[in-house]
């Protein structure tokens, strides 16, 4: 059984502007940011992890290394493109009020089944659950019986664990998303069979100055 802890990168600077984070946008960590990556490093400080897979965006890069900085027996991070956050083509790094003015848009919590982001240069739901399940059963098949980290972003990690876990699109978006810096933990098989022991913890962050959102 291989073991994957997930982890959604720190809050950054355009998540406390509360505007859109995306495929292309990409700003430094807020220090809130940086002290819940710090927290979670601290909680999974005790783990042996075997690999260590992250996005190639500085965000969740930077994230991976807080939380690994403790870590005496963790190895190198590896760049995995199929984890970068889900596409929201024109509207990255707007105002999530604003943004919210496209009905296009709005689908994408209102409306999951109907949501089409052709209108705005976006990114598919059926395409980021793709690149995610077949990045999932990649690591499954090569790393049996190992833990493996993985740090990426809100969309792309709730879309990737819950498709994993046969819940659909319209079931993954009536629920919460990732919290940052939140701890989740995947249990699969060889045959692709999982479990959700643990699901967007963010116990740790108590003493964090402000939690992040």
């Amino acid at each position: 059984m291989t073991k994957l802890y997930f982890i959604r990168h720190g809050q950054t600077i355009i998540n406390q502007e509360k505007k859109i984070n995306g495929a292309h946008v990409d700003t430094p960590l807020t220090a809130t940011g940086v002290s819940g990556a710090q927290a979670a490093g601290r909680e999974l400080q005790q783990v042996t992890f075997d690999q260590v897979f992250v996005s190639p965006q500085k965000r969740a890069q930077a994230t991976a290394k807080l939380v690994l900085a403790p870590n005496p027996t963790a190895p190198t991070m590896q760049i995995a493109e199929q984890l970068h956050e889900m596409d929201f083509g024109d509207w990255e790094g707007h105002l999530i009020k604003e943004a919210n003015q496209d009905p296009a848009l709005r689908r994408f919590f209102a409306d999951p089944i109907h949501y089409d982001p052709q209108s705005f240069h976006g990114e598919t739901f059926t395409s980021v659950v793709a690149r995610g399940q077949a990045l999932l059963h990649q690591l499954v098949k090569a790393f049996p019986q190992q833990r493996l980290l993985i740090v990426g972003h809100g969309t792309m990690l709730t879309l990737m664990i819950r498709s994993a876990l046969g819940a659909s699109i319209g079931e993954i978006m009536t629920q919460p998303q990732l919290d940052n810096t939140s701890i989740s933990v995947l249990q699969g098989t060889a045959d692709m069979a999982f479990t959700l022991p643990r699901w967007n913890d963010t116990h740790f962050l108590a003493n964090v100055s402000q939690k992040a959102n």
